[in-house]
């Protein structure tokens, strides 16, 4: 009788989580660009680099463990194709 509709809690979710997933993947694409251009990397930048990798390795298995809808995970991927277009 007095139904209400239930926030979409696991979408908006993993929405974030891949937003975030995308922005870690970004980071650590630049990174390793800027490492490629230096002769001799510092222990720091290579810790960095190394802490990225960990983090999108992390974010990664865990959107696989909560199972992210492929629809979601596309438009995402399209949404992140057309922002650096832009």
């Amino acid at each position: 009788m007095f139904i209400k509709k239930k926030p979409q809690l696991k979408t908006q979710a993993d929405r974030e989580l891949m937003t975030t997933v995308y922005h870690v993947r970004d980071a650590m694409a630049r990174e390793r660009a800027l490492l490629a251009t230096f002769r001799e990397v510092d222990e720091l930048s290579q810790a960095r680099l190394a802490l990225q990798e960990g983090l999108f390795d992390f974010l990664y298995r865990e959107a696989r463990t909560r199972q992210v809808s492929g629809d979601l995970v596309k438009e995402m991927a399209a949404e992140q194709l057309h922002q650096a277009n832009l």
